[in-house]
């Protein structure tokens, strides 16, 4: 499959549109690879600009839908994700959405070594973020986020897809038209 940018102009809602960019989304990151970071990460720089930031968002709105900040970074650790989340975020004009994330990130970094420690330990996550006092400044901007992906709708963060698909579809494209 390849979408193209007269396929995103022509699409006629967001629904068309966001299915176009999802299923171009799996075709470019089908998920033999989305389920492997190392083979996720080298695939990143082959994609189109727009869709390697729209990838890299996925995660962090399904972790939105699901838990919090301070659980997404316990779930997705490797900070190579984490730049390309904050890099994705920026691409897409979500500077809000970046400005909360990186706030976040900030909070954890210093613990990165801690984190990925507890992945083989039997230490309960959310003890080890009560423990180090995280979750209790990540929750202010937990609610900002939460606030953020319900102001933008049905697709939360996805809702940057479509607007900056809209606005520069050939970075959504390997189409040269």
């Amino acid at each position: 499959m390849s979408l193209t940018s007269a396929a995103i102009q022509s699409a006629a809602s967001d629904d068309e549109l966001f299915n176009l960019l999802s299923n171009e989304l799996s075709w470019v990151f089908p998920p033999e690879i989305q389920d492997d970071p190392e083979r996720f990460l080298a695939a990143l720089p082959k994609a189109p600009r727009g869709l390697r930031a729209m990838a890299t968002i996925h995660a962090l709105d399904v972790s939105m839908s699901l838990d919090d900040l301070g659980w997404h970074f316990l779930n997705n650790n490797d900070e190579r994700l984490i730049q390309e989340t904050a890099m994705g975020l920026q691409e897409l004009e979500a500077k809000e959405a970046a400005d909360i994330f990186l706030s976040a990130w900030a909070l954890v970094k210093p613990h990165m070594q801690d984190i990925e420690r507890l992945q083989s330990s039997a230490e309960e996550p959310q003890d080890f973020l009560d423990s180090f006092g995280i979750q209790e400044k990540m929750d202010p901007l937990s609610e900002r986020m939460w606030a953020l992906c319900e102001s933008c709708g049905q697709f939360g963060l996805m809702s940057y897809w479509l607007s900056y698909a809209r606005k520069h579809p050939a970075n959504c494209t390997t189409d040269k038209h």
